[in-house]
């Protein structure tokens, strides 16, 4: 933030690219008229809620991308002998600000779709909404750090950790819908990304659960990111325990 030109100039280059990305999905429904029975504006909005959660929760997350060079140095061993505790070293050794280019554009996606949508905007829709975006943070920041604890076992582990975060975002942009049933099953029950957007998009939407689910598992998002947050909780711990120096 000390160059606020080079900042400014960033988040508008950022926020460009992204653009051209959901410039792709306006493109691919000038050929259908939905996907999955899903209207250009409800995916809108699907892409933009979810990737609101995960360029959020990627701005909180960047000390611990810088996670695996500081293990293949052994720079890590400086913040172990601090008095503070190395999960909130880690996590304050950087904030990717320069990505708030990307929000932006996000939310302004999100904003125009949720005009679009003709959506009723009871109370119940808005809380629902805000306790989601704080859920999809936390799932991502989650996997986030489970994938950084992974480099202590692997020290290169971002290239596989990047499966579950990017493209954890990319089908997640996407109604599960149009999936095939076994990746539907996968992302509800397995590897349960689909709580960060698309189930609180079917409340919001009045559209069933599928799957066969009840209703209320549209709600479940909030329990999904505590069952995240404690997996990464515990994967950290074990990874810094495990952790030996290079010099050692």
């Amino acid at each position: 933030m000390q160059y606020k030109l080079s900042f400014a100039l960033m988040s508008l280059s950022t926020m460009a690219f992204w653009t051209f990305e959901f410039i792709a999905i306006v493109t691919f429904f000038q050929h259908i008229p939905s996907l999955g029975g899903w209207s250009l504006p409800q995916v809108a909005f699907l892409y933009g809620f979810g990737s609101v959660a995960f360029s959020v929760a990627e701005i909180f997350a960047t000390g611990f991308d810088e996670l695996p060079r500081h293990i293949r140095q052994g720079t890590f061993d400086r913040v172990l002998v601090r008095p503070l505790g190395a999960f909130f070293q880690t996590f304050s050794a950087g904030l990717g600000f320069r990505r708030l280019g990307r929000v932006g554009q996000c939310v302004v996606i999100t904003l125009g779709a949720m005009a679009l949508l003709g959506a009723q905007w009871r109370a119940d829709k808005v809380a629902v909404l805000a306790i989601a975006l704080a859920s999809g943070v936390t799932i991502y920041f989650s996997i986030f750090v489970a994938g950084a604890a992974y480099s202590f076992w692997t020290v290169q582990g971002t290239e596989a950790v990047n499966v579950f975060t990017n493209g954890g975002q990319f089908i997640t942009s996407y109604p599960l819908d149009a999936y095939a049933g076994w990746l539907r099953r996968a992302l509800t029950f397995v590897f349960p990304l689909a709580f960060v957007s698309y189930y609180p998009a079917l409340y919001v939407l009045d559209r069933p659960a599928p799957l066969g689910l009840p209703d209320w598992t549209r709600l479940l998002s909030p329990l999904i990111a505590l069952l995240f947050g404690l997996i990464a909780a515990r994967a950290w711990s074990a990874g810094v325990r495990r952790y030996v120096s290079t010099g050692s």
